[in-house]
């Protein structure tokens, strides 16, 4: 089964790639697929790369790209699209995530917060699961970081993901 290729892919440029290199690269391959300016055997280069592209398919990218409102939106479904699929893009392959985005629920009889966060996926809903005693217990302090911040490490309950989850611990007063 093919992929399907992204709008970057499509344009031949990078997601950090400026307005003018896509506008560029969106005339030379209108200009190398277009029927009217493809000219037998002495063809550009360029139209023998890109059949697998439709003119239509190459004025859609360049819809998205050219606009910064859509091209926002295309950049955030992307990587939406590739957390499910469990691809991130920092370098140490693990998502880091911050504590505030977890569900948190208190345990009336223990007194202990739980945490709980949908895992993005596998979907399922509890996938991430901390409490305070876990965090403190395995929780270290952030490197290059002088704010104060700890991070852990833990494992979706259904698959194989992994998330740093980072988190500022809360002074505690002292009782008179």
């Amino acid at each position: 089964m093919k992929s399907r290729r992204t709008h970057y892919e499509v344009l031949s440029v990078t997601s950090s790639s400026s307005l003018a290199d896509i506008k560029t690269s969106y005339r030379e391959l209108l200009l190398a697929t277009h029927p009217d300016k493809v000219r037998g055997p002495a063809a550009s280069g360029a139209e023998r790369l890109n059949k697998t592209y439709s003119v239509d398919e190459i004025k859609e990218a360049y819809r998205v790209l050219a606009d910064d409102n859509l091209r926002k939106k295309y950049d955030n479904d992307l990587l939406e699209d590739g957390k499910k699929k469990g691809i991130y893009k920092f370098g140490d392959g693990v998502d880091e995530v911050s504590l505030d985005t977890f569900d948190m629920n208190e345990e009336d009889s223990e007194e202990v917060m739980h945490y709980t966060r949908k895992c993005p996926r596998c979907q399922v809903a509890d996938g991430f699961k901390l409490n305070d005693d876990l965090l403190e217990e395995f929780a270290v302090p952030c490197e290059n970081s002088d704010d104060g911040r700890f991070q852990v490490l833990i494992q979706c309950d259904s698959c194989s993901l992994w998330l740093k989850v980072y988190f500022f611990c809360a002074e505690e007063e002292e009782e008179a």
